[in-house]
């Protein structure tokens, strides 16, 4: 009977062979350079490093000041002053100077706001407007947009009353609220809704046009129509369009955060995506985003 072995049955054997031969002493031996050892290298004249420095670095704009749990920021219209909107409903205003130590109280509602816009013609109206999440005891809708008064926008520092709320608008809550308040440049007011659920459209409302859910809204609210806080715009892109929401400029959102206007007029918003994606729309009238 003949065996075969085969070649690298072979190579096994002799290799047991030769250790058995050598013993202990066979171990390869730690050599003083290499990939045993680093060697800092001293000499070199290179400086800085391969990759580019960041075009631009953070700095703190205000450093005596300090606010909790910020959410927006704006400027006062006319004045040389910002106004900030904290998460648990406060509303300061301070100097825009990087020396200023110390903000005013402007409001406390005492509940979570989510979004902030001064009216163009706050200098004269003392008008400002708040994204805020009311109790379902008092509205079942759970989301609003309300208008408050600073008696003298002339005189500091900036007062309103709580008591000066007047509700202009609202819509459902629910995990995705948006919030996000802007006037733009043609005078009227923006708003994000978010489409109310916490995962995957649970409400199946991104492609409905009959609600105001998963969408961003625009609204004039200098001239007040239909018994409502605010008018429809003519131009509105579905004002026209059986059963819908009149107030609907995009949609198919899901939970736009933030949006602003560039110098161009352009409508940049930021999205919350579902898992791996996050967003940034350049928004157009009547987009539909998914």
């Amino acid at each position: 009977m003949v065996h075969r072995i085969g070649t690298a049955t072979m190579i096994a054997v002799g290799m047991l062979a030769l250790a058995a031969a050598h013993g202990d002493d066979a171990a390869p031996k730690r050599r003083a350079y290499g990939l045993e050892k680093r060697v800092p290298w001293t000499s070199s004249r290179v400086h800085g490093k391969p990759d580019p420095a960041p075009p631009f670095r953070a700095q703190n704009a205000f450093p005596k000041l300090r606010f909790h749990e910020p959410l927006v920021l704006a400027q006062v219209p006319g004045q040389p002053r910002l106004a900030v909107a904290e998460r648990p409903g406060r509303v300061l205003t301070f100097d825009n100077r990087r020396d200023v130590a110390a903000a005013e109280l402007m409001l406390d509602i005492k509940r979570t706001v989510y979004g902030m816009a001064l009216h163009p013609q706050f200098a004269t109206n003392g008008y400002f407007y708040l994204t805020s999440i009311v109790d379902p005891a008092e509205s079942p809708r759970g989301s609003r947009i309300s208008r408050f008064t600073v008696s003298r926008p002339d005189q500091l520092p900036l007062h309103a009353d709580a008591d000066s709320e007047k509700v202009i608008f609202e819509w459902p809550s629910g995990g995705h609220n948006g919030g996000c308040l802007q006037f733009g440049p043609d005078g009227f007011l923006y708003l994000a809704t978010g489409d109310g659920s916490g995962i995957a459209d649970q409400l199946e409302t991104g492609q409905d046009l009959t609600d105001l859910l998963g969408a961003i809204v625009r609204i004039d609210v200098d001239r007040p129509d239909g018994g409502r806080g605010y008018g429809i715009p003519a131009d509105n892109p579905f004002v026209d369009l059986p059963r819908a929401r009149p107030e609907i400029f995009s949609y198919g959102h899901r939970q736009v955060w933030r949006f602003s206007f560039d110098r161009q007029g352009r409508l940049w918003a930021g999205e919350v995506g579902q898992d791996l994606w996050e967003m940034i729309y350049i928004v157009q009238k009547g987009g539909n985003y998914g």
